[in-house]
């Protein structure tokens, strides 16, 4: 189950940021890209691999790096997680957010406001694409 999403730009800042569960910001999206993204950094510089996944005890940071240079972030249960469907899922919101958000991202100006609708179309995807996705109101891939 998928609880949180985060997209992460080059410069490691969160542009978007979507909790399935409470439908709530975080206090600090800011402090944790920025954290996953010196992750990545680091596993890339120092191991030469990407950082596909980040495990604890109750549930795992799944890393989606695009070759933008974008990350996805999935914040998920630690249940039976298959990796190619979070893979799928991933690759098509980010694809999505970069055509969606194309013009505003080639002029970034750094207000993140700009990107909050897209909360919006996420719903609308799942809600079309998951059954259950309505009811729950989280993603159970």
């Amino acid at each position: 189950m998928i609880q949180e999403l985060m997209i992460i730009n080059q410069a490691g800042i969160a542009l978007f940021y979507h909790d399935f569960l409470n439908n709530n910001r975080l206090d600090d999206e800011q402090s944790l890209a920025s954290y996953f993204d010196i992750i990545c950094r680091f596993t890339k510089r120092e191991f030469k691999e990407s950082l596909k996944m980040l495990t604890l005890d109750s549930f795992i940071f799944f890393f989606f790096n695009h070759s933008s240079g974008f990350h996805l972030v999935l914040k998920c249960d630690n249940k039976d997680i298959d990796k190619r469907q979070l893979e799928s899922f991933s690759e098509t919101i980010i694809d999505d957010f970069l055509l969606r958000y194309k013009g505003i991202l080639k002029d970034f100006n750094g207000e993140i406001s700009q990107f909050k609708s897209y909360s919006t179309y996420i719903i609308q995807f799942l809600d079309t694409k998951f059954k259950n996705f309505k009811k729950t109101r989280y993603i159970e891939l």
